[in-house]
């Protein structure tokens, strides 16, 4: 007998839920690389751990968000000459997320990276962590097709600045037919941890005092920092030694001959205590 196919993508179901979700406000994203999945037992712990992983492993989160905009990933319905109306296809979705503020630094990351393959999870006010049912036992993030900013930089006479991150869906029709979710224990804000770049800067164009500053605006970060590493002198690549002066904010570092210091990256400094920074 030749193979024979079934019509299951086209079978109606209209059962709702015995234990109806009232979806909540969106309050945060976790971008993760193309195909990579949170944990099914997800905790807080686990999660600060992932946003200081290596690169193919380490999840970016993004929040807090304070407006969602829905554009697209309506159905498109058309007339068939002298027949009725048919549905030819969804249209293309992208949901624009409004952060509290303007952050140049998430700004300028997002623009070097929006042509980046990612996948996505929203998490809501109820700590609920959507994303879609890849027929898994792990819910799939939703597939990107790209993430990108839209800026306003400076206040307006009647709006301050602001900062939109827009979420272009690869597959709309599949981001609903496929929607899915779980429960999460814990509120995600309180661990999911972006990582902010960071340099260490000569003091002068001689001796071997530096200072830790954030690579966009130069905020100063040695006071924050400076005796962790002074206790883990290990995580400076290029140095043998590193003291820290409470005095004048600064880190000695002795230097390899020829070596210019880095840090090293952010796992290890993660594992010595340190979260929140990463030196390229």
């Amino acid at each position: 007998m030749r193979p024979i196919r079934t019509c299951e993508s086209a079978q109606l179901s209209t059962g709702v839920s015995k234990c109806f979700l009232d979806m909540g406000k969106v309050k945060g994203a976790i971008l993760v690389p193309r195909g990579v999945k949170l944990p099914a037992e997800l905790t807080g712990e686990k999660l600060l751990e992932l946003c200081h992983e290596d690169v193919g492993a380490r999840v970016f989160p993004i929040a807090p968000f304070t407006e969602y905009a829905k554009t697209g990933g309506e159905v498109q319905a058309n007339e068939n000459g002298y027949g009725g109306v048919s549905a030819s296809g969804v249209s293309a979705r992208t949901d624009a997320l409004t952060l509290d503020k303007f952050y140049p630094e998430l700004n300028a990351s997002l623009l070097r990276s929006m042509n980046q393959p990612f996948d996505v999870y929203y998490w809501d006010e109820a700590n609920v962590l959507y994303g879609i049912n890849d027929g898994t036992d792990l819910l799939a993030g939703f597939p990107m097709s790209t993430v990108y900013p839209t800026a306003v930089p400076h206040p307006t006479s009647s709006a301050a600045a602001s900062l939109i991150v827009n979420f272009a869906f690869e597959d709309a029709r599949a981001s609903m037919e496929k929607l899915d979710f779980v429960k999460l224990s814990f509120n995600p804000r309180n661990y999911a941890k972006g990582l902010t770049l960071v340099e260490l800067v000569k003091t002068g164009d001689t001796g071997n005092e530096y200072k830790l500053l954030e690579k966009i605006g130069g905020y100063d970060l040695t006071s924050t920092y400076g005796s962790l590493l002074a206790d883990n002198p290990e995580l400076v690549s290029g140095a043998t030694a590193v003291t820290y002066d409470e005095g004048k904010k600064t880190l000695t570092l002795t230097v390899d001959s020829g070596a210019t210091p880095k840090l090293k990256s952010p796992k290890e400094l993660f594992e010595a205590g340190i979260e929140g920074i990463e030196q390229l």
